[in-house]
């Protein structure tokens, strides 16, 4: 009878610490590798998180990364995420979005690019009046909202955009930013 109790006891403790680490909210976040020390370092506008999981073969600094994780404290009380993925984010070419919106609808892009506020050859806004532009070497694409920079006077500037390939009601391809970044 005493094994049982004991047995019970330690199933609880399982049990318990199963539901514990199944019941942690998963955290998506999209950001620029900065360095390593104890953790990956992610930046995410003005944040950095840290992040303990497997590297991505090839992971070089500035490189964007999306990381699927879950919260945790270290020894010392410290927040990181502990990852469950790390994919690096390759980029693709505004005319590759174009001609493949059905390979990139609802994913995760990065463009770099040059921002050119609401100047551009790309027909009318599909969204909202405020949707501006973004440019590389193949065209031109809408980006959903306010621009984040001043449209007169930061035209041309160079500049990392994350986002989700979406299509407009017009089925016009735009890009809903998660972030932006000067390069």
């Amino acid at each position: 009878m005493k094994f049982i109790s004991v047995f019970l006891v330690i199933l609880i403790s399982l049990v318990s610490t199963a539901s514990t680490v199944a019941s942690g909210e998963i955290i998506d976040i999209t950001g620029r590798f900065i360095g390593k020390d104890n953790y990956l370092l992610v930046s995410v506008k003005n944040n950095v998180y840290n992040v303990k999981g497997k590297i991505p073969e090839g992971l070089k600094e500035n490189d964007y990364l999306e990381v699927k994780g879950i919260e945790r404290k270290d020894e010392n009380g410290n927040s990181y995420i502990w990852a469950l993925r790390i994919r690096v984010l390759l980029p693709v070419t505004i005319s590759s979005l174009k001609e493949g919106v059905e390979d990139y609808l609802n994913k995760k892009v990065l463009i770099y690019g040059e921002f050119r506020g609401w100047e551009g050859t790309a027909g009318p806004p599909p969204v909202t009046r405020s949707d501006w532009l973004i440019k590389d070497d193949t065209g031109y694409i809408y980006v959903l909202g306010a621009p984040p920079f001043k449209p007169g006077e930061d035209k041309g500037k160079k500049i990392a955009l994350v986002g989700v390939l979406k299509l407009s009601r017009e089925n016009i391809p735009y890009v809903e930013p998660l972030l932006v970044d000067v390069r």
